[in-house]
């Protein structure tokens, strides 16, 4: 008896954690979604609310902006954002970390980038916000 009730808490217990995993994986899915939301709507408010204050975002250029010099570049109109469509999305969790990988088309100052990116978001305060964010292109 003494083996067979940690193992019935355990099974017990493991819907519950695939629940939360789930939970958790809509949620940045849903973070996601605003992220390319804000982009192509020049929504700097939105962005400021989903970046961390120390984010680190390299463009598929190579050039690094932080938050502030990234949102300035949104507000100034210097980068303008057509689109953002992706695939392949996955979701990744260690700890209160989760990383993102995916396919996109990013259509932005005219030009048309295929490219994949990964995003890495943190939990703060309850909270999931965006750390990093890094884009490669792809050959044409």
């Amino acid at each position: 008896m003494k083996r067979f009730f940690p193992c019935v808490v355990v099974f017990l217990l493991l819907p519950l954690s695939a629940s939360a995993q789930n939970a958790a994986e809509q949620a940045i899915l849903k973070l996601e979604q605003q992220w390319v939301d804000a982009l192509v709507k020049a929504d700097t408010a939105a962005l400021e609310k989903l970046y961390t204050d120390d984010l680190i975002y390299t463009h598929s250029s190579g050039t690094v902006d932080t938050k502030a010099t990234y949102i300035d570049s949104l507000k100034t109109g210097k980068a303008k954002y057509e689109s953002i469509e992706r695939d392949e999305v996955k979701v990744r969790f260690y700890g209160d970390t989760a990383i993102v990988t995916c396919r996109s088309v990013i259509k932005v100052n005219k030009n048309t980038i295929n490219a994949r990116y990964i995003h890495v978001y943190v939990k703060q305060k309850g909270a999931w916000r965006m750390a990093a964010h890094q884009t490669t292109r792809l050959a044409q």
